[in-house]
């Protein structure tokens, strides 16, 4: 729980350890163990399939940089697979953190404890936005990695290919957004993707969206 305080996050990035040579290396973020028994792919790029092997490849290359040889010199941690179940087993018991204007059964806003500005930022979500197809309520994630071809903006540079769709429940406590925290705020966030997915959103609705993203 160094990173992952409460099960959160300390908003810490770390370099990828896998990537060679240095100037390749991504910067990822410490993101939120909550609600990861959701989950069905693991890793902003790698898609793991289940939280024991991602608890495993943490715990054999984060810590260490990937550099085995000086893992060896630190004392490498090889915890056994009972270990590791063990491990998993813990993180699957932590939930999203609350979010009391949803209702229970949909994921979708109780228009009894909404504001107005949250109910028409939830039409825009499932609308305009189209953010609702890669982030499916009632977690807020499809399970898939989707590549946003980013190369469109850059000069001789690649995009980041493909990217796991993380979950929006309790993304107000989490900033700063995306994998590798290019946006500091949700505000940042929204008009990215008004950028990326040409969405043309006036400045009224990216303000209306935040505040539904907000509530979750």
């Amino acid at each position: 729980f160094d990173c992952h305080v409460n099960g959160h996050t300390t908003a810490q990035f770390h370099l990828n350890p896998d990537t060679r040579p240095q100037e390749r290396r991504m910067r990822l973020d410490t993101t939120s163990l909550r609600g990861v028994f959701n989950q069905q792919i693991h890793g902003s790029k790698r898609s793991l399939r289940s939280i024991e092997d991602f608890t495993e490849f943490e715990q054999r290359t984060a810590y260490f940089n990937g550099d085995q040889s000086h893992a060896a010199k630190k004392g490498m941690n090889i915890i056994d697979r009972v270990q590791v179940s063990h491990m998993a087993q813990f993180q699957n018991m932590l939930d999203f953190p609350p979010a009391p204007k949803l209702d229970v059964a949909t994921g979708r806003l109780d228009p009894r404890k909404a504001t107005e500005s949250e109910m028409r930022g939830e039409a825009i979500f499932f609308g305009k936005g189209t953010c609702a197809k890669c982030h499916t309520p009632p977690a807020y994630l499809d399970h898939q990695m989707h590549d946003l071809h980013l190369e469109r903006f850059l000069y001789q540079e690649p995009g980041d290919g493909p990217i796991k769709t993380f979950t929006l429940r309790g993304i107000k406590d989490s900033p700063p957004y995306l994998h590798d925290g290019r946006c500091l705020t949700l505000e940042d966030t929204v008009e990215f993707f008004n950028i990326v997915l040409e969405l043309k959103l006036t400045a009224d609705e990216k303000t209306d969206l935040v505040a539904f993203m907000r509530a979750l």
